[in-house]
């Protein structure tokens, strides 16, 4: 019933998807541009860093999700995808080369106390899985316009969003984009890049 009355006010938001580029149309824009992670995120300890920056401080591949924490619906669902992905990349050894990463586009909520009690809910291991927000509104500008994020705030104070996982270099260059169901589709290509480092 949930899933339903979302997926009927996203229809309406979005004029029945009219007002959407199709995700296949976004992944092919996003290689085309070979779009710059130049965006400003805070982590849960409130340390700054841009998303490619961070990317080479980690020198691991990165699995990114974009997500709001205080979602009850689509973000749940990322979070178990990402719950599951930390188990493969803890039992398969790693966690010295994969890093899973979930970015707040709520700039005005998600602050890094927020975070912290999102890291808990999830029981996500910094080690492995790491946590931000953009810094601000103008960071969340630039990933809807480099990265083809779609956030539509509705009048329950929610958010309806596109969603997908990126795949990001250790040198801050996006290497792949799937969608919101394929976190194994995501890890695969992670792990190919990742005997190379």
């Amino acid at each position: 019933m949930v899933t339903l009355f979302w997926g009927c006010l996203f229809l309406t938001i979005t004029s029945g998807f009219s007002n959407l580029t199709l995700e296949s149309e976004r992944k092919t824009d996003l290689f085309s541009t070979n779009p710059e992670l130049s965006m400003h995120l805070v982590d849960d300890r409130g340390q700054i860093s841009t998303l490619a920056a961070l990317a080479k401080q980690q020198n691991k591949v990165l699995v990114t999700e974009f997500i709001y924490t205080q979602c009850r619906t689509l973000c749940l669902a990322l979070g178990e995808y990402f719950q599951q992905a930390q188990t493969q990349i803890s039992t398969q050894g790693l966690d010295k080369k994969i890093h899973l990463l979930s970015i707040s586009f709520d700039v005005a909520q998600d602050n890094p106390e927020r975070l912290l009690g999102y890291r808990k809910r999830m029981h996500a291991d910094e080690n492995i899985w790491s946590l931000a927000t953009m810094q601000s509104s103008n960071d969340l500008a630039a990933a809807k316009d480099k990265l083809g994020l779609i956030v539509l705030a509705t009048q329950f104070k929610e958010f309806v969003h596109n969603s997908a996982f990126l795949v990001i270099s250790n040198q801050g260059k996006l290497l792949g984009i799937y969608d919101d169901e394929d976190i194994q589709g995501a890890l695969v290509m992670a792990k190919q890049h990742s005997e190379k480092l």
